[in-house]
This record gives C-alpha cells, structure tokens and sequence, in this order.
C-alpha cells in the first residue's frame, strides 16, 4: 500500500465503512483502499457471549456480504429466521410473514454487530490492495490538486500496543464518510442534516427465554413504543434472542433505573410471555432515538454513505440494510466512472450515486415515522386502523408475498 498515494480513504470502520472498502478493493484491485479508525481498538468476539447490538440482513445484504468473502467467516452466528410475528398491543391485530410464502429458505439473518465487522476486518487484512489504519483520528484535512491530504493528531504517537506508530500525512482522491451520525466528514463538507427527535429511547440486551425461539423474529407494537425479540444462535441453544426495547423517555427512564430481575419481568409481560419465562438478561444499552438525513450526500472529492448520510428508527430493522445499499451504489458508480476514465471523486460520479440514493432513503425515513406515529396512537379509529391492517395483510397471500419482496430487497 503507498500512502502517500491512496485513491480511497475511508473514513470510519464500522460495517458500512468496512464493507464499502472492501467491495471496492475486491472488484478493483487495482485501487489502493484505505479504512481510516479513530479508535485504536475494534470490538472483539466473543466465544461465551451473545453482543446485544445486532443487525437483520437481507438477502440483498447477505449476497453483498458473500461477494467480498465475510459471510464465510460468520459462521453459525448468522441466525436465519423463516418467520416474522408482528401484532398489536391495543387489539386482536396480527401478521405473519413466512419464508414459504415467497419459496425461499429465510427471510434473513440476525446477526451480531461485532460478527459482522469482525469478519469485514478479516477480510481487508488479506487484501492486498486494502488496509485498515486503527487509532487515525484526523487533526486536520486540506484538499489541493485533486488530493485530500489527512493528518492525524499527535497522539497517534502514543505507544498503544499492536498500534503502528506512524504520524505521516496520507493523500486520496476521493474520501468517503462513513462515520457515523455525529460525522467529521459531513461536518467538514459544511453538510446539514435534518433532525427530527422521536422523543424515546431503545434499550438493547440479550435475553435467555425459558422456551426456544424457533428462528422466528417477533415484534409487539405497544402505544409506548415497539418491543422486538430477534433470534440468536451459535453458542449451542436456541433461547437467547436480542432485544430491541423501544420505549418513550419517560417509560426508558424508569425501565433503565430496574434491576435486572424486574427489568427481566417488565420486559416478558410488555411481550406477553410468548417465548415463556425471561430467565435472565445480559448487559443492557441505552441510546437516543432520532432520525437524521443529509441534505446532500456529497461535496468537492468527498461523499456520505450509512449513518452519515441518514439514520432511521429501529422498528423495521433496516438502517444496516439502507447503508450496505449505499455501499453497492456507491460501488456501481464508481466502477462507471473508471470504465468511462473519469475520476471517482468527480462530481458527476457522486451526484449519480445521490440521485440513486437519497430519494429511496427518503422514503424510508418517512415511512419509518409514519410507522412510529400509527403505532404510538391512542385515539380508536387510529387503533381500529391498526388491527384492521395487519389483519388484512395477514390475510392477503399476494400482499405479504409483495411486502416480503420489497423488504428482502433492500
């Protein structure tokens, strides 16, 4: 790898930056791919213990994933699931959606965060023409003659174990964000994000149920917010599932404050005891829900993909998708632009990649809070809506067949 002249920096190593570095580098091998981390360290495996942070892949994730050679590395901690149980907590409405109804195996994986970047991270090791540079926080970037240059602070010079002690500038031509919702790209591209604050917290665990959970994701829709039980495999049983909590501040605040025995027995009344009794819960997380989007997805040499560019809530389970999608795109476009012997950071390569992204993204995000504002309402017709729905899809082979597709897809 010459750093002193990189086509593609990086910048973030989490699942969407790794992946975005890793497609690249394995269609274009003739691209020099660096993966910038401020963090000296990534997040291990562990061989004992479920990570409560978890992401559903669709099959459009999951044949991503396989072309750059991770899915191979997951294992059995890729849980399929062939069902998905959806009901409302305020009436008699209900769905299913079953594999058997679009004639696959799944309809996706649940798989662990650290999983899935751990086997990313494999794989640019044993590329030859990519790299991941940990503990690269950027002091200062200027950009002249088609070059990004980007120097790290001067603490990269700390003596970290198993961190190399190098403090050169590196030079790309193109710099890619994927640094998360609080972005330094995006702050650097002068780039502003809407914001809308849904005004509730998701609290994240794992949860060992006294029954099995059949390789089936369920999802209880309550007025405070939506509870999901995601299934989880691997480490030799089938009754540990992880748990997506959704809950306005007020309710996430009391929660929170429980220990784990009575959060434990809140949580299996809120889901109605379906996977039996909740014997035990892991280390529990907390984080703000809002929704953020990017005004534009890219600036001069620069462009935003996944949390950088627009993050979503998490009742549908699809902000990894919509970011490995960014990844695909961004891919396509930029293998357009070295047919056509243009630069990858030329503006015309971005704005494709815009046009091809931000209107879907959109969408999403709006249809997201359009799910969080039905679901949240107490009002009776809004309620009699609700159930009616669902009951209706349920009842509908074609229209579940459609909403298996289109979420599949993404």
């Amino acid at each position: 790898m010459n750093r002193q002249r990189l086509d593609i920096a990086v910048v973030g190593a989490g699942m969407v930056g790794l992946a975005q570095a890793a497609l690249l580098a394995v269609r274009h091998p003739q691209l020099q791919v660096a993966v910038l981390e401020a963090s000296p360290e990534l997040p291990s495996v562990s061989a004992d213990t479920y990570d409560p942070r978890v992401v559903a892949l669709t099959q459009a994730s999951h044949e991503l994933l396989e072309e750059v050679g991770a899915w191979a590395l997951m294992g059995k901690r890729a849980c399929p699931y062939g069902e998905m149980r959806v009901w409302d907590a305020e009436g008699t409405g209900s769905v299913c959606f079953n594999s058997r109804d679009v004639q696959l195996p799944n309809l996706g994986h649940i798989v662990e965060n650290n999983v899935v970047v751990n086997a990313l991270r494999q794989r640019i090791e044993e590329l030859p023409n990519a790299e991941l540079i940990t503990g690269f926080r950027l002091e200062s970037w200027w950009r002249d003659c088609g070059l990004w240059h980007l120097q790290p602070r001067s603490d990269r010079l700390a003596d970290v174990e198993g961190i190399e002690r190098n403090p050169e500038t590196l030079h790309a031509r193109l710099l890619i964000g994927a640094d998360g919702v609080r972005s330094r790209v995006r702050d650097l591209l002068h780039i502003r994000c809407t914001e809308t604050n849904y005004h509730q917290t998701a609290m994240v665990c794992v949860a060992r149920c006294s029954e099995p959970h059949r390789h089936t994701a369920w999802q209880r829709f309550l007025r405070e917010g939506p509870l999901a039980f995601l299934p989880l495999s691997g480490l030799g049983d089938e009754n540990h599932c992880a748990v997506v909590w959704s809950a306005d501040d007020a309710l996430a605040r009391e929660l929170i404050e429980l220990d784990d025995a009575a959060f434990a027995l809140n949580m299996e009344k809120a889901f109605e005891s379906r996977l039996g009794e909740v014997e035990a819960v892991g280390e529990r997380f907390a984080f703000p829900l809002r929704a953020r989007h990017a005004e534009s997805y890219f600036g001069p040499g620069a462009v935003l993909i996944g949390d950088a560019a627009h993050s979503i809530h998490p009742l549908a389970g699809q902000g990894a998708n919509l970011g490995l999608q960014d990844v695909r795109v961004l891919s396509e476009e930029i293998a357009r632009a070295l047919k056509r012997d243009l630069e990858p950071a030329d503006n015309s390569v971005l704005a494709r990649y815009q046009r091809r992204r931000r209107g879907d993204n959109a969408a999403t995000l709006k249809a997201m809070s359009a799910f969080k504002s039905l679901f949240g309402a107490g009002d009776l017709h809004w309620r009699w809506l609700r159930n009616t729905g669902l009951s209706m899809v349920d009842a509908s082979p074609l229209l579940k067949k459609r909403i298996i597709l289109r979420a599949m897809a993404v």
